[in-house]
């Protein structure tokens, strides 16, 4: 069955192309691609750099899971696979948009990271207004839209930008 995924938030643009924008992420997308996989699979094939991937693809519902037994160990562990074979881009920017979404896209790794800690820094434990993080670090919410797209530490709950806990 073929699932295409509407893209008509300009904001999940971002995410789109984070998902492919590197090596590691390509080909673990496409090991995916090619049906159920295992972590350890995907490990075993493509590095520690497998789990940092999946849990990116996994807060854009990029990929699906479910629990399968693993022949070698007996025991059971997720396998993955990728939720949708095609992507439909439904959404028009304006060019100062484009501007912002392409910069949150192409920010070297280090500015992005020092803007992911004051965002983590901002919201604490219990989350914020999302205004409010605009306004304290001077951003678009267009710009931060795109940032909470590119990160995996945190997302919006409603208006509210809330941290993300880690899967026990």
């Amino acid at each position: 069955m073929k699932r295409v995924k509407l893209i008509n938030d300009p904001a999940e643009l971002v995410a789109l192309f984070r998902a492919v924008d590197s090596k590691e992420r390509r080909d673990v997308l496409t090991t995916l691609a090619e049906g159920w996989t295992m972590i350890s699979d995907l490990v075993s094939q493509h590095g520690e750099g497998a789990y940092e991937a999946i849990t990116y693809f996994e807060k854009f519902k990029l990929v699906e899971s479910r629990w399968e037994v693993n022949n070698e160990s007996g025991r059971p562990e997720k396998g993955y696979r990728t939720f949708y074979n095609a992507f439909q881009v439904s959404t028009s920017l304006t060019f100062d948009e484009t501007q912002e979404l392409l910069t949150v896209v192409l920010m070297p790794e280090k500015k992005f990271k020092d803007l992911e800690s004051k965002i983590v820094e901002i919201i604490g434990d219990e989350g914020t207004f999302a205004n409010d993080v605009s306004r304290d670090l001077g951003l678009t919410s267009l710009t931060l839209k795109g940032l909470v797209r590119r990160s995996v530490k945190f997302d919006f709950k409603g208006h509210n930008l809330v941290p993300l806990k880690a899967e026990d």
